[in-house]
């Protein structure tokens, strides 16, 4: 007798979506976290202040890990039972914060503490993704 499938089984699932969409959106907070002290002068002339704005920040920081906890506990719970994505994320998220809160706003060290948080948590999205569809010995 078979078990029955979970949603997380079926490919391509909102599940399988909502990891890209939190790769993605990790990557794009990267690159704006690499942008915007080269480009913080000249935005305001082309009318593109908003990105420089805090709250954009905080948006894609706060879509981020949302996304990434709705993805990564699921899988883990339902899938593959590793730990790797958990503490790439963990680990992402926990740089990004750190940044923010323990580190000069603007400074080259805020920025690299950011973008290497927003690349663990993109790496984070992407071993998810690939254990859902690889792992040999996960739960189905």
């Amino acid at each position: 007798m078979t078990e029955p499938h979970t949603p997380l089984t079926d490919a391509p699932s909102w599940m399988d979506r909502l990891n890209w969409v939190g790769a993605t959106a990790s990557l794009i907070c990267a690159i704006h976290c690499l942008a915007m002290p080269l480009l913080v002068g000249v935005l305001p002339i082309l009318g593109l202040s908003l990105l420089t704005s805090p709250w954009l920040e905080w948006s894609l920081i706060g879509f981020t890990g949302a996304v990434g906890l709705l993805t990564l506990l699921p899988s883990y719970h339902w899938k593959h039972r590793r730990l790797q994505p958990l503490a790439l994320f963990l680990l992402g998220f926990g740089l990004i914060l750190a940044a923010k809160f323990l580190l000069d706003e603007g400074s080259s060290l805020e920025t690299s503490g950011m973008v290497t948080g927003a690349l663990f948590v993109a790496g984070a999205n992407l071993t998810n993704h690939r254990l859902t569809h690889t792992c040999t010995t996960c739960r189905h």
